[in-house]
C-alpha cells in the first residue's frame, strides 16, 4: 500500500514539481524563522530591505513564495507550474540582491557569501523551471520494496 502511494506521488509531482515542492517546504520553513526569529546576520544583511519594511514582512515574502511552490507542484497545468517557480525564484533572488548591495556598499563586509549562496538557490530554480514539461512523462523506476536495495 504504501509503494502505491509513492508512487503514486512521484507520478503526480515528477521530477519538476518534486523539485519544487521540496523547494517550497524550504522556502516556507526558512521564512517562518525569519518572521519569528531572525539570524543577526540576515537582518544585518538585509539592511537595504529594512529600509522598506521590517524583516518579519520579508519573512512573509519568503512564506508566500513557499506556498505558492508548493501548491504548484501538485498542479499538472504549465501555466501554474510556471508561476510556482516564480514565487520560488523571487526570495532568493531579493536576498542575493539585497546582501550583494550590503556587501558593495560596505555595510556588511561578510555579505558577500550569502550573497552567492542566495544567487545560487534562485539559479537552480530557473534552471529546474526551463526543464521540458513533457519530459515528466517518463516513467521513473520503481522503488525498492523491502530490504535495502542496492
Amino acid at each position: 500500500m504504501t509503494a502505491g502511494v509513492v508512487a503514486a506521488v512521484r507520478r503526480r509531482l515528477g521530477r519538476r514539481g518534486a523539485y519544487l515542492l521540496l523547494t517550497g517546504v524550504t522556502w516556507l520553513l526558512y521564512g517562518i524563522g525569519t518572521v519569528l526569529d531572525p539570524r543577526e546576520g540576515t537582518a544585518r544583511a538585509a539592511v537595504v530591505l529594512r529600509a522598506a519594511a521590517p524583516l518579519q514582512t520579508w519573512g512573509w515574502v519568503w512564506v508566500a513564495g513557499g506556498v505558492l511552490a508548493i501548491l504548484a507542484a501538485w498542479s499538472r497545468c504549465p501555466a501554474r507550474r510556471t508561476w510556482g517557480f516564480a514565487a520560488a525564484f523571487a526570495p532568493p533572488a531579493l536576498w542575493a540582491l539585497a546582501f550583494g548591495w550590503a556587501w558593495v556598499d560596505g555595510q556588511w563586509p561578510q555579505a558577500w557569501t550569502g550573497a552567492v549562496v542566495w544567487a545560487g538557490a534562485a539559479l537552480k530554480v530557473a534552471i529546474v523551471a526551463t526543464w521540458r514539461p513533457d519530459l515528466e512523462k517518463i516513467e521513473l523506476p520503481p522503488l525498492e520494496s523491502g530490504g535495502r536495495g542496492g
